[in-house]
């Protein structure tokens, strides 16, 4: 999908990352202690188990030490020994940086408590740990948390998947003192510290100050879900979290968060306790269930296999291994195919190469609980057509480097995917097409201009303006839905184009680049305050405005990627003027991301300068990017609507599909 927009990029962490993968060590648990405690720094805590092994006549002969945030595997301790006196002394190796190398030295004040500082990379952290009986059994969903809420933001070039741990029992927390975590399971940033606290309106606050995060939200009536907007920078992004639950047992919170105090009064980051006046936050309940997704049954109308494509293999020079980009590409996806009818005389099918949105996507573009190139894949073949779908390089298990491709790499891995559908026997080559959707929309046109041999073109919600162009007309219609004043949309907007017009051009140092994003901030900045005060009347302006700088600076890195400079400046409309097959394109009204009225009469320009192209564009009324029937259209829809496509939508398809002749009326 073509999703948010520069604003939303999320900063990266900088994680403690303190222990190196090593193979599980087992251990005897009859001579064995356990030993927790947490390494807290002000952007990370982390869980620490240290277990000691111990003869028959009670001296400490070996540790091993895991950190289950980071790795379920433990790592033997070296230099290890407890004295008579009680001190701790022992090494944590890193075998791939000795940098990074690890030594503890602390002392025992009791039989069963010990603390001590960590020396790593010329830093020191505490570490106070208790010997305990046993640890809860936890998986790598929950680590062991009492509650655990997930959600994904929507960024432009890929999904980031956020989760909030809750930990408020023995031995990780206690009801007095529990503890709440936020992680960024997409860049592996796990345990920041959290504090929440709740204003006049019922809203629940959690913030993530050592990232400069909020998020802010309403818990529903259930108690299972908060919908709320996420704020790293002057702007909102809208983000749902949803209560995970194992079977009915599920956690609350706080009698509707009537004990919490108001934000201000919040304690520093590093408390042990993630509540202002140390009150638990999760407390037990009983709410029905959700409603698991009925698992198809095998098809009596289509029958599905795998397959994999693999090209752009290179023999080594020499007698060596090959490198990752020696040994190719490889595509690996699902043939969903129509089983003929036991009257049918036998015969070919038309087939579709499906191919996905912007960001990395699995083979069904996996987008919340629905999953949309699945359902598309079933309704071509229950109608006559096959379909090839595929994980994108880098995703699930196809390999390549998805962050260094740009959408020219991804109509070669397309156009790849439709030779090997020519080979398959039970597809007539003369009818294999391209289904893409969003991005697959800009895709699909390329591939078709460079090989001719693609029969047919099924677009998608295609894009007719510039990356550029997109961006902006999404952040305008999106904040203009969540209600901004005109004046903050200028104001977002003109801070925008300027930051495009920095992306679009080429880094010649890092000073420059430095320069030009503070003269654009500071030439909006008296717009910009304006809107940072009306989400926060006592925030720090000149705190924002630094923030804010040096999100910017380290969201520009990001821009390097050769997906991002690609995408802002190229102009899709060339390829409709060159285009020689039947092509459907259609958009939903209601569309946010690539918005249909612009794009289409962008297309149609091209369109008219073509006089060889037989084409149908559509606007379909009431459809969401995923053309969903929708209320707003904004993405913060899509995972609440049951629907996962219009039947309308499909049906456009399907019709076209028999007026070309692809499939038999």
């Amino acid at each position: 999908m073509l999703t948010n927009c520069l604003r939303f990029f999320i900063v990266p962490i900088c994680l403690v990352v303190i222990l190196p993968l090593m193979p599980t060590i087992a251990l005897s648990q009859s001579t064995t202690e356990t030993w927790f405690g947490w390494i807290e720094s002000p952007e990370q805590q982390l869980r620490t188990i240290v277990r000691v092994q111990r003869d028959q006549t009670g001296k400490a002969t070996a540790g091993f030490i895991v950190s289950p945030d980071q790795t379920p595997e433990s790592i033997p301790l070296t230099q290890f020994q407890i004295d008579p006196n009680g001190t701790w002394q022992f090494t944590v190796e890193n075998p791939i940086d000795a940098k990074r190398t690890a030594k503890f030295s602390g002392k025992q004040s009791s039989a069963s408590e010990v603390a001590g500082d960590l020396e790593q990379a010329g830093g020191k952290l505490s570490l106070a740990m208790r010997k305990i009986d046993s640890l809860p059994t936890e998986t790598r969903s929950n680590l062991g948390a009492d509650a655990v809420w997930l959600g994904t933001l929507d960024l432009v070039v890929r999904k980031m998947d956020f989760r909030i741990r809750v930990y408020s029992k023995s031995p990780f927390a206690t009801p007095e003192a529990p503890r709440l975590l936020f992680d960024s399971l997409t860049q592996n940033a796990v345990g920041i510290p959290t504090q929440v606290s709740l204003g006049e309106t019922g809203i629940s606050t959690f913030e993530m100050k050592s990232v400069g995060a909020k998020y802010v939200a309403k818990l529903n009536e259930a108690a299972n879900e908060l919908d709320g907007r996420f704020i790293q920078g002057p702007l909102p992004l809208p983000l749902i979290m949803k209560l995970q639950s194992e079977k009915t047992k599920v956690a609350e919170v706080v009698d509707a968060n009537k004990k919490m105090r108001p934000s201000s009064d919040a304690k520093t980051p590093g408390s042990a306790s993630a509540l202002a006046d140390g009150s638990p936050l999760i407390l037990d309940g009983e709410i029905p269930a959700p409603v698991a997704r009925q698992a198809k049954s095998p098809s009596a109308l289509y029958e599905e296999t795998s397959f994999e494509v693999t090209y752009g293999v290179v023999k080594p020079r020499k007698a060596r291994e090959p490198t990752s980009a020696e040994r190719g590409i490889t595509l690996s996806g699902m043939i969903t195919m129509p089983k003929l009818k036991h009257s049918s005389q036998p015969r070919k099918f038309p087939a579709v190469v499906m191919v996905t949105g912007s960001g990395p996507q699995d083979r069904d573009e996996t987008i919340g609980r629905h999953k949309p190139f699945e359902a598309i894949a079933h309704y071509l073949a229950e109608n006559g057509i096959a379909s090839l779908r595929y994980d994108d390089r880098g995703v699930g298990k196809s390999t390549g480097d998805f962050l260094n491709a740009t959408s020219e790499d991804f109509a070669k891995d397309a156009i790849e995917v439709w030779k090997h559908a020519r080979s398959i026997p039970e597809i007539d080559g003369s009818k294999i097409g391209i289904l893409g959707h969003s991005e697959g929309g800009l895709v699909g046109p390329v591939a078709a201009v460079w090989e001719p041999g693609i029969a047919f073109l099924i677009l998608l919600a295609p894009p007719g303006l510039t990356g550029s162009e997109i961006l902006k007309s999404q952040i305008d219609r999106i904040s203009e839905l969540q209600g901004m004043s005109e004046s903050d949309r200028k104001a977002t907007m003109a801070l925008q184009v300027n930051l495009q017009d920095i992306a679009s051009g080429y880094f010649t140092d890092e000073t420059t680049m430095q320069r030009d994003i503070r003269n654009a901030i500071r030439e909006n900045w008296d717009s910009l305050k304006s809107i940072a005060k009306s989400q926060d009347p006592k925030a720090d302006l000149d705190q924002v405005k630094t923030d804010l700088t040096n999100q910017i600076e380290g969201q520009f890195q990001q821009l390097r990627m050769p997906w991002y400079r690609f995408f802002l400046n190229y102009d899709p409309t060339p390829n409709w003027m060159l285009l020689r097959c039947p092509t459907l394109a259609i958009w939903g009204s209601n569309d946010v991301q690539v918005l249909a009225e612009i794009n289409l009469a962008k297309i149609q320009r091209a369109i008219d300068r073509n006089q060889s192209l037989d084409s149908q564009l559509t606007i379909l009324p009431g459809l969401n990017h995923l053309f969903q029937t929708s209320k707003s259209g904004l993405p913060d829809e899509y995972n609440e609507i049951e629907e996962t496509i219009s039947p309308t939508a499909l049906s456009t398809i399907r019709k076209w599909a028999e007026a070309q002749g692809i499939i038999e009326r």
